[in-house]
């Protein structure tokens, strides 16, 4: 059964942690198709870090299971920019508030989260590196003026490249 964004948000208002299973494959090797996981709700001054694992309701009611790797405020609104774990997965940018909980482990396991291995946390610290890049050039573009322009748009294109030639 494929849970639904408002009914999983509506489960962690509540206060009640849940398990949801993962349902693609952009968080592999780190979390593998089909494995549980725990997740609890973020209260509102809840702070996310960079490296954590997140829930985030896309356009469309589609749950992701993320990591996150920058975090920026534009215009009086936070924004998460995150991506998986896997090779081939592409990165995102969501609201804050679409955020809707941590994964705080995987479900039935005596430890709380799973590692990166070392070729993952190569490709995180990457990916992190294209990540600030993009983030200074939103910074310089927010300055300007120039939030929604060609530029940031160049810019986010640059970003993607950058970060899938970075992948490997």
């Amino acid at each position: 059964m494929l849970l639904r964004a408002d009914a999983l948000r509506f489960v962690l208002e509540q206060g009640l942690p849940a398990v949801i299973e993962v349902s693609g494959r952009s968080m592999e090797p780190t979390l593998a198709l089909g494995t549980k996981v725990d997740v609890a709700a973020l209260a509102s001054g809840d702070p996310l870090e960079v490296g954590d694992v997140v829930l985030v309701a896309t356009v469309g009611d589609v749950l992701l299971l993320h990591r996150v790797l920058g975090l920026y405020e534009e215009s009086g609104a936070a924004f998460v920019v995150h991506q998986g774990d896997a090779s081939a997965s592409t990165f995102g940018l969501a609201s804050r508030r679409n955020v809707l909980a941590r994964m705080t482990g995987i479900a039935g396991a005596p430890t709380a989260l799973a590692p990166l291995d070392v070729a993952s946390r190569a490709r995180f610290r990457r990916r992190r590196f294209a990540c600030d890049g993009f983030l200074a050039a939103r910074r310089l573009a927010s300055g300007l003026g120039l939030v929604d322009s060609v530029l940031v748009r160049r810019c986010a294109r640059i970003y993607r490249r950058l970060a899938r030639v970075l992948v490997g």
